[in-house]
């Protein structure tokens, strides 16, 4: 869970007086809003780090990680090219600023799958705006 804007200022300047550095959750916008990309064969951003993906049959995923999300809420879609295959959410084991684990099962129609791609992110608590997205290709 997030803390209300004020007490998260708050919050920071007294950690910034007592000589600790403010988590990159808490970086310029500028800086949350660049693409994800991989790194070093791992699929990682500001808020989801240690993405596994595991074909575990025909159309069939688990995924599993960790994520730093408002209210412990990770979102994601699959999608394959104009298509939406899969719209939902999952809940992790803790809220941002913590990071918590996650695992999403997925069964998609295998018949049908081209070129699926997975897409985690955090929907905006000011907006509802899709924010930190983490695009993953899925095996086929």
């Amino acid at each position: 869970m997030r803390f209300p804007q004020k007490l998260l200022v708050l919050s920071l300047l007294a950690a910034a007086s007592v000589g600790m550095t403010a988590s990159p959750l808490f970086a310029s916008a500028t800086a949350l809003e660049q693409p994800a990309g991989e790194s070093g064969g791992k699929y990682e951003n500001e808020s989801f780090r240690n993405i596994s993906v595991t074909k575990t049959g025909a159309g069939q995923y688990t995924v599993k990680g960790e994520a730093r999300v408002f209210e412990a809420t990770v979102r994601f879609v699959v999608t394959d090219g104009d298509a939406t295959l899969a719209d939902s959410f999952v809940t992790a084991s803790q809220g941002g600023p913590a990071w918590g684990t996650f695992s999403i099962n997925l069964n998609l129609d295998a018949s049908k799958l081209k070129e699926p791609v997975l897409v985690l992110f955090e929907e905006s608590a000011e907006s509802g705006q899709r924010i930190h997205e983490l695009k993953i290709p899925l095996p086929k």
